[in-house]
């Protein structure tokens, strides 16, 4: 993650931290788990394509956050749960392949709802100082 305040480093980091998602989320396979959503599929190839989201789009991630919750639940009762609220980078998963592997999925949705939320944060900040001057 960047320390920069710029709103051109914060685009940056919400534009590669949610590629990142959206390529682990496929690669985990999570809609054989039938979660997916038809909406979900359009916002995974704006997120590969390199797009900022807005509005519905981001209600979608926030669904699929849940989503990914209740699969790791499902993996490991409470798992999801945690791995939702706590840093699991460090979790000892080596004979839990497929935990593991979801796991790197939530730290990657974390990671890039963080990155987006002080993406969206500075930018309205800038919105309001335009208007207040």
């Amino acid at each position: 993650m960047t320390t920069s305040n710029f709103l051109e480093d914060l685009a940056f980091h919400a534009i590669r931290s949610g590629r990142a998602f959206a390529r682990l989320w496929h690669d985990a396979g999570i809609e054989d788990h039938r979660v997916t959503r038809p909406s979900w599929t359009i916002t995974l190839n704006q997120l590969e394509a390199g797009r900022l989201l807005k509005g519905t789009d981001l209600d979608g991630v926030t669904a699929m956050g849940e989503a990914l919750r209740r699969v790791l639940n499902t993996e490991r009762a409470g798992y999801g749960d945690r791995a939702m609220q706590e840093d699991t980078r460090y979790d000892n998963l080596l004979w839990e392949p497929r935990l593991d592997e979801l796991r790197r999925v939530a730290e990657a949705y974390k990671h890039f709802c963080d990155c987006h939320e002080r993406y969206a944060d500075r930018l309205t900040a800038e919105r309001e100082a335009a208007r207040a001057f």
